[in-house]
């Protein structure tokens, strides 16, 4: 499990923009839909069964490769690059269904976090150790 289709969807018509291709937001909400299922492949969903702890972005970085249109297919697959101690980073790779073209990607650094106190948390070891192998 190296990659895992996190994404399924089209373009809609309310997702364009005045160029007629589709917004930054709806990139980065569509990223946001294939992290959410990223996170119950990695078997996260787990950790936040307390409500007080949860994930937050550090920083991410997104590549517009290609133009994506209404009523575009797209698919995005996320795989798991790096687990520290605290943060841990995911690419998103978001592919034109049609044409199979790489059309975007977005690298994120992630974190747990405490909802309560406000402040990252360790990664659990054992999850840490359990993720490991997926590392591309």
């Amino acid at each position: 499990m190296k990659k895992v289709l996190t994404y399924r969807g089209a373009v809609m018509t309310w997702e364009t923009d005045s160029n007629r291709h589709m917004n930054v937001m709806y990139y980065v909400n569509k990223f946001e839909h294939g992290g959410r299922n990223f996170s119950l492949e990695m078997g996260l969903m787990d950790l936040f069964e307390d409500e007080e702890t949860g994930i937050v972005v550090l920083e991410q970085q997104i590549k517009y490769l290609q133009e994506v249109f209404e009523d575009d297919l797209l698919s995005i697959e996320s795989s798991l690059i790096e687990i520290g101690n605290k943060a841990f980073t995911i690419l998103h790779e978001m592919y034109n269904q049609k044409t199979q073209q790489l059309v975007s990607t977005m690298k994120a650094t992630l974190v747990l976090f405490d909802k309560v106190n406000r402040r990252a948390l360790p990664f659990p070891a054992n999850k840490r150790k359990k993720l490991g192998h997926l590392i591309i």
